[in-house]
């Protein structure tokens, strides 16, 4: 298959599917999607260069709960398509040295985190555990993974796996700039490429588990092993531990554990969920009454049970059920971490828009965002899906918009809700705005805001349109050329 057709199948994911997930593009990456047929050729030739590498990353701290986060890697689009693309070819090559009790990150699917395949994975884990009544389980995963991976070992990985070697070196590349580029270091977080060569990287792993004689299943690093007893899962748990730190890696303390056959089946026991979707799939009243009590049931005590109120959350937002509408508007700060799906889940709710619109302006009024970009980027965003027009929320935007110490992402984000809300004086403080910014995404933002609120000057976008050395000449060609922009997925 040619460099071309994974580049296609990159674009694709990106376009359709990843646009929906942890990080949006403010206009849905439309700017380049309506001009592939151009921007194809000018990405062909870039990611033929053997030394390609990250132009510049932006790193989003990404909350995984209420205190700790994640660095999620931010590329440019040209950055994002080249890493896709090699991390493509390359999974062609080692797809069929991952076993099949691997879950994550395969041909077969969607090469993107998945909720599907990773109940596909405890649901066989579960199967294992039922098919014989002396088997009990032990669960583990490593510690900052992705970050601690080592980009010399994957290196000769993906020679052992016979890739060809300039794909190799590219990939190596691209990592080597990657680290460079910014503080962060091992493989860049929150893109579906560092799950194919991080499947790679834990083959050893896989293959030490497999002749240790103990069966188990794995999606990305989270790992359950099935023993006949505690002292034979402890031995593989301690094998494992050797075969990672040769790989340097540890497993996370906090997340190994040994498990007796009782509480495996408990830790794996999903029916309380499955069978509210199965009512809920025959139409049957029952499945409300149990949705509502497990939602009761998860936030009764401090911390709420987080998997339970992300389902219960889920199914609430489908039958627009607003038992919990109180309960997330209540605790969109302090569950900041999943504010995304409590604001998508309100704003499903008839009825509910005045609150939710008192709700957005008291936190952004009453708490400093500013170490809280996540939760500032899905106020913004929320506020723009839903059309709210209000002069607390411009003003914050202005206000972060203009507040160089806070990551781009929410920046970008302020700048399209005050195009989208501007009135007369907003345009040329957009202009002014523009004129003082060094950030090319910035800069893309505040011509989106500019051409919304009706404030373009023509020549600005000719000019920029000629300025073929620059990526905002995408971005300009495209607005000379729409009068509506797309809203963010």
């Amino acid at each position: 298959m040619a460099k071309e057709e994974y580049l296609e199948r990159a674009a694709r994911r990106l376009f359709f599917v990843e646009v929906r997930k942890e990080l949006p593009d403010i206009i849905n990456f439309s700017d380049v999607r309506e001009q592939w047929d151009i921007y194809r050729g000018r990405m062909l030739k870039h990611i033929s260069n053997p030394h390609v590498a990250p132009a510049k990353v932006e790193i989003v701290e990404h909350p995984k709960n209420p205190i700790s986060v994640r660095p999620l890697a931010r590329f440019d689009i040209k950055d994002r398509l080249t890493y896709e693309t090699l991390a493509l070819e390359a999974s062609h090559a080692v797809d069929r040295l991952i076993p099949d009790n691997v879950f994550s990150y395969r041909l077969k699917g969607s090469q993107i985190h998945s909720v599907g395949d990773w109940l596909a994975m405890r649901r066989r884990a579960r199967k294992l555990l039922l098919s014989d009544p002396a088997l009990m389980m032990a669960r583990t995963d490593i510690s900052a993974f992705y970050e601690n991976i080592d980009i010399n070992i994957l290196n000769l990985d993906l020679i052992q796996a016979g890739i060809e070697l300039p794909l190799v070196g590219q990939i190596y590349s691209f990592l080597e700039g990657f680290q460079h580029q910014s503080e962060a270091w091992g493989l860049p977080q929150g893109s579906s490429a560092s799950g194919v060569l991080a499947n790679i990287y834990l083959l050893p792993l896989d293959e030490y588990v497999r002749q240790s004689g103990i069966r188990h299943v794995r999606y990305s690093d989270d790992t359950y092993l099935f023993g006949g007893d505690w002292e034979s899962l402890r031995s593989s748990l301690a094998g494992a531990n050797q075969a990672l730190r040769a790989r340097r890696l540890t497993p996370s303390a906090q997340k190994t554990e040994i498990l007796n056959r009782e509480k495996s089946i408990k830790y794996l026991d999903d029916d309380k969920r499955n069978l509210i979707a199965y009512f809920h799939s025959l139409g049957k009243p029952q499945a409300k009454a149990l949705l509502r009590k497990l939602f009761r049931d998860a936030t009764v005590k401090a911390p709420p049970y987080e998997r339970d109120v992300k389902f219960s959350l889920t199914r609430f937002r489908q039958i627009h059920d607003a038992t919990a509408a109180s309960w997330a508007l209540g605790n969109l700060k302090e569950m900041h971490h999943i504010s995304d799906q409590i604001l998508r889940y309100v704003e499903a709710l008839p009825g509910y828009r005045a609150d939710l619109i008192s709700t957005l302006e008291a936190v952004v009024s009453d708490y400093s965002l500013l170490h809280y970009p996540f939760l500032e980027r899905n106020i913004l965003h929320c506020a723009l899906r839903q059309d709210v027009r209000s002069k607390v929320l411009k003003d914050n935007a202005w206000k972060v918009l203009r507040d160089r110490n806070r990551p781009n992402y929410p920046r970008e984000f302020a700048a399209r809700y005050i195009g989208r809300n501007s009135d007369v004086a907003d345009g040329p403080l957009l202009k002014m705005q523009y004129e003082s910014e060094h950030s090319d995404a910035i800069k893309r933002a505040l011509l989106i805001a500019m051409h919304e609120c009706g404030y373009m000057p023509g020549s600005l976008l000719q000019g920029l349109e000629r300025t073929s050395d620059s990526e905002l000449n995408w971005t300009a060609r495209y607005l000379l050329n729409v009068s509506n922009v797309p809203l963010p997925v």
